[in-house]
């Protein structure tokens, strides 16, 4: 509608109102001039009314709008404000519906189909059931024919196209895949035909792998090759490459194409892991690489599952082959890259959010191939001339060229440093570390992004270069500053790497002891203060620094996680802390100083353990007290003696039960009775516990009660020492001489026998009295 006939809202005016006229305002001169925007932008950028006014030039006067709407147009001859409707298609509807729009009937239809896909997703099914999911498949499959590439780019019937693939086989993927003809490009390029494509490549992947071992559909050998046949997905492949190949590097750019390509290179990659489709393995290794986490919680939030409606699970094959045909294609693009893009192109890849996860895809095929070490790989340009100088001066000292050094600085480089030093050669990792990190380790391990690449790097360090981090760390205000920030990445990475060498784990912990400022007396403290992971000394004499750098990131993750409330810590109490948790975890570990840790961990007051063993977070620190192996077991046992007045109390808990599960897995015989017997007395109450119930059934504590000899055979696997004694099994002549003769006395008395043992100590005690009362009728008849 015109603006013109647009009602404006106010007061009413009544019939008998009388109207004054509004008063005419002076004008007031103003200096802007009312000119009509032209259509294309100049060369420059500047409005040419702006360049004229600069030139010293007058004012150019406005071009007349070549290109309109019809309504205004015709308005003239119309009269104002009543042009007609403008019904032609805009560059957006060419974009978000690049394939024409899917028609309404379709549409209900879909969703229709995406409510039964729901209810069978995942179910399994055999007989007629199976046999009318797949006739429900047939019948999708053919009205979708000629709405493929509509269907793929709706906003509403993409993830229903998404839902359906997984129940197709082989045969049904070759068809869709097939039915996309030479539209490839369009798709990966628009939103939602990408994520058809990525779910299809995905897909795909195992049939190349069954097409390489000479396995094909039953429709592969039925089919009639006078009316043309179906390609294979090898054939499919090589098409899409073609089509693909002379625009890659424009579609690595693009956010919503690149993905699909990330993982097309990953298929044609053998024995390569590639990202389940199911939503509970969305987190996995290489999942960001392809998918982004908002494509994740999308198909969450729609409950996509990734599984078919028949029931049949695609077994993951370890070794994936691929077709002898793709094996080169791989470097192929590689090396087409290389010789279309420049080094600035690169770079800025390098920190784009979208180009970066490509170019680390890249750095990790390049060293596969081996072509990392060469003068002007990619690595090379990445690090700016870097295996250039150790292959000509090996002597020379590298110094750190700017790039690199903004990479530290900002949170997409800072993926892509990772990256280089966990791929790096040896050679040119210690030259990366002398040049952009040694002398800086003090200031880096509290930075908000660097941080992360230098536990990255720590992983990699060998003795000598952990003894040097630790002194420089320790040399920035004793290390403080990491607890503080709760920056402990590089403490994390310290025990874990100590683990690993077995070697510095003393001075790993005293680097620990110097960031909590704990005094040599306080030692016992160790534990509190890294599960809290605050610095000491106590409450009473709080750092108000740290409070507020503590509050003030309180307050921005309350805010972020806004949706999800997490429980509040009373007055004066203090909640576990992730981090510091992790630390206490990995210190497990260290066989050489764990049991610092363990004496610290035992020392505490029980309501601390009970809180601690309630935590969803710290309640692992027990965990792993119980399952590593470098613990001295002893302090296993010591554990579970404090614990031995509260078992009821812990079994009760949603945590603490699953604690108690561990515990009672790890513990021996006597521990097992022990911990049971403090539990009869409270077997009712733990009968109506949500979660004790299933502890009690673990237990067997109703027959401890009752039969404790069957418990321990049963239960701990001991049996008492004159068992032997109350059965004493016949030679075998006599036994089968005894079954030839009396052979329904003895199906008769095992009937006995079997009724006998089911009797339970209430039927026996019933048992005598009834025989008390046959003997006293027999003495009276007599």
């Amino acid at each position: 509608m015109p603006k013109e006939q647009i009602r404006k809202r106010g007061r009413r005016v009544r019939k008998g109102d009388v109207q004054n006229e509004p008063e005419t305002l002076p004008e007031v001169p103003t200096t802007e001039i009312n000119e009509a925007v032209p259509l294309s932008s100049t060369a420059t950028g500047i409005h040419p009314s702006r360049a004229a006014f600069l030139a010293g030039q007058p004012v150019p006067p406005p071009q007349p709008q070549t290109q309109g709407p019809i309504g205004q147009q015709e308005g003239g001859a119309d009269g104002e404000g009543e042009g007609a409707a403008d019904w032609t298609r805009g560059s957006r509807i060419d974009s978000e519906f690049p394939f024409g729009v899917l028609d309404p009937d379709v549409k209900a239809y879909f969703r229709n189909v995406e409510e039964q896909i729901k209810d069978w997703e995942g179910v399994s099914t055999e007989g007629e059931e199976r046999e009318d999911r797949q006739l429900f498949l047939t019948s999708v499959l053919s009205e979708l024919r000629s709405h493929e590439l509509p269907t793929s780019t709706d906003p509403e019937t993409s993830i229903i196209l998404e839902r359906l693939l997984p129940s197709l086989n082989d045969w049904g993927r070759r068809v869709i895949g097939d039915s996309f003809g030479d539209k490839w490009e369009e798709l990966i390029r628009q939103r939602f035909g990408s994520h058809v494509v990525q779910t299809w490549l995905t897909l795909a992947a195992s049939t190349l792998d069954r097409e390489a071992k000479n396995i094909y559909p039953p429709q592969q050998s039925k089919q009639d090759t006078s009316k043309g046949s179906l390609p294979k997905m090898t054939e499919l492949f090589l098409n899409i490459i073609d089509q693909l190949l002379p625009s890659f590097p424009q579609l690595l750019s693009s956010p919503h194409s690149a993905p699909p390509l990330r993982l097309l290179l990953l298929i044609l990659t053998p024995n390569r892991d590639l990202p389940s489709l199911e939503s509970s393995d969305s987190i996995q290794s290489g999942s960001g690489l392809i998918r982004s986490k908002r494509s994740n919680k999308f198909r969450k939030n729609q409950e996509v599952k990734g599984k078919s409606i028949l029931g049949d699970e695609e077994k993951k094959d370890t070794e994936r082959k691929v077709p002898q045909e793709l094996t080169g294609f791989r470097k192929q693009i590689r090396n087409d890259l290389m010789s279309k893009l420049g080094e600035a192109e690169w770079k800025a890849m390098g920190v784009d959010t979208v180009g970066s996860a490509t170019v680390q895809l890249l750095l990790e095929f390049e060293v596969e191939d081996g072509d990392a070490e060469k003068e002007g790989s990619l690595f090379d340009i990445i690090t700016e001339g870097l295996i250039t100088q150790i292959k000509q001066s090996p002597n020379t000292k590298s110094e750190a060229q700017p790039y690199l050094s903004t990479l530290l600085q900002t949170q997409t480089g800072t993926r892509l440093f990772e990256s280089l030093l966990s791929l790096a050669p040896v050679p040119v990792f210690k030259a990366l570390w002398a040049a952009y990190f040694v002398g800086k380790l003090g200031k880096l391990a509290g930075h908000p992004y660097a941080n992360f690449v230098t536990a990255k790097g720590v992983s990699r360090l060998d003795k000598e270069g952990i003894e040097g981090l630790i002194v420089e760390v320790k040399g920035n205000s004793g290390g403080r500053g990491l607890i503080k920030a709760a920056r402990t990445s590089v403490l994390q990475a310290l025990v874990d790497r100590s683990v690993i060498l077995e070697q510095c784990q003393k001075s790993v912990l005293e680097l620990l002891y110097s960031c909590l400022e704990l005094p040599e007396d306080k030692r016992p403290d160790l534990v509190p203060c890294l599960m809290a992971l605050k610095t000491y000394p106590p409450a009473d004499d709080v750092d108000k620094e740290a409070e507020a750098t503590a509050a003030a990131y309180a307050r921005q993750s309350a805010w972020e996680n806004r949706r999800n409330a997490k429980p509040k810590a009373a007055e004066g109490e203090i909640l576990p802390n992730m981090q510091g948790c992790l630390i206490l975890q990995g210190m497990m570990g260290m066989g050489q100083v764990n049991t610092t840790v363990l004496e610290s961990l035992i020392v505490q007051p029980l309501p601390t353990l009970l809180t601690y063993a309630k935590s969803p977070i710290s309640s692992h620190l027990f965990d792993k007290v119980f399952t590593n192996s470098a613990v001295p077991p002893k302090y296993r046992r010591k554990v579970m003696m404090l614990f031995m007045d509260s078992w009821k109390e812990l079994v009760e808990d949603r945590i603490g039960s699953r604690v108690v599960d561990t515990f009672w897995d790890k513990a021996d015989g006597y521990m097992k009775e022990k911990i049971a017997r403090t539990l009869i007395s409270h077997i009712v109450v733990l009968g109506q516990s949500q979660y004790a119930k299933y502890f009690m059934k673990k237990a067997e504590l109703s027959l401890l009660s009752r039969r404790p000899d069957e418990w321990r055979e049963k239960v701990v696997g001991v049996k008492h020492h004159f068992a032997h004694q109350k059965v004493t099994p016949a030679p075998a002549s006599a036994q089968s001489h005894a079954q030839i003769q009396v052979e329904g006395e003895g199906e008769a008395e095992n009937k006995k026998r079997k009724k006998e043992d089911k009797k339970d100590e209430i039927d026996l005690l019933f048992d005598g009295v009834e025989g008390k009362k046959k003997k006293k009728s027999k003495r009276n008849k007599e």
